[in-house]
């Protein structure tokens, strides 16, 4: 090698690791380029410290890499859901040393399984735009082990209602329902929807009840029945029947129970003397 080429390459070298000990390089290009080794398997469980991910330095120089908010780690069991990271991470590593990174991150698929404790994961790609933000709105909050940011979650990746953000924190309720609403351009509901969580398969995901609240008012006596109906207007469950109401402003709470009816669109109904007179609108 002559003197010319040894100089281009000294300078390579050194541009290189200039570039490598100030930016920050994703986890994934890292991995892709060949310069770390990677393992990622489950913790268990679908909201917190979910993910440990080893990762060893493959290169002769240090490595500062970066684990985003808003990447989704792909599952590599069909059955079990996805991760999306909420914790934006930065790690220095020295050449050939290794570093274990408890990874926080919620599910992203409420139809599949939870994922099991030593289940191999990769290390996948960006989400969409609409996960990113939500994941970075996570982070900044510090929902790291919320369930009703986990609620937020799901309500963007799997378009379930907005209505299954809740929990015992009404402000952060409120906070993660109007930043998801305004994220999908969809309306807040006045109901909570609860779902089926756990192990089982087929109860990700389901509601199994939705709880709300029914105003109405009577401008006379009246006999009226309260029931809720589906799309095609088939009554599922009465509410009460043929009550005699004197006329007034009325709250009714209601429970709806919801875990053996498909996924759609139905009606809370009141019903005078065989009209209705008022509906409100349930999706779940």
């Amino acid at each position: 090698m002559n003197k010319k080429i040894m100089l281009v390459v000294l300078a390579l070298s050194i541009a290189l690791n200039e570039v490598l000990a100030i930016n920050f390089i994703s986890v994934e290009e890292a991995a892709k380029k060949g310069w770390i080794k990677l393992v990622v398997k489950s913790k268990g469980g679908f909201t917190g410290e979910v993910i440990e991910m080893k990762i060893k330095n493959l290169c002769h120089q240090l490595l500062n890499l970066k684990l985003e908010a808003g990447r989704r780690l792909d599952s590599k069991n069909n059955g079990e859901q996805d991760i999306l990271v909420t914790k934006h991470e930065e790690i220095a590593l020295n050449t050939d040393a290794s570093k274990t990174l408890k990874v926080f991150g919620m599910c992203c698929q409420a139809h599949n399984g939870s994922p099991t404790k030593e289940a191999d994961y990769s290390i996948g790609t960006m989400s969409d735009s609409s996960l990113i933000r939500l994941a970075e709105f996570i982070d900044k909050n510090k929902y790291y082990d919320s369930y009703t940011a986990q609620g937020a979650v799901w309500a963007v990746s799997d378009n379930e209602s907005i209505g299954g953000i809740a929990g015992e924190d009404k402000e952060e309720v409120t906070k993660l329902r109007n930043y998801v609403s305004a994220l999908t351009h969809r309306p807040i509901p006045k109901y909570d929807v609860n779902y089926g969580r756990g192990n089982n398969e087929r109860a990700m995901g389901r509601a199994t009840t939705v709880e709300g609240t029914f105003d109405f008012t009577l401008a006379s006596n009246a006999h009226v029945s309260v029931g809720i109906y589906d799309s095609t207007g088939t009554l599922v469950q009465v509410i009460f029947k043929d009550h005699a109401h004197q006329k007034g402003i009325y709250r009714l709470h209601f429970v709806f129970r919801t875990s053996r009816l498909e996924q759609g669109t139905y009606y809370a109904r009141l019903n005078k003397e065989g009209r209705t007179e008022k509906e409100m609108r349930i999706e779940f």
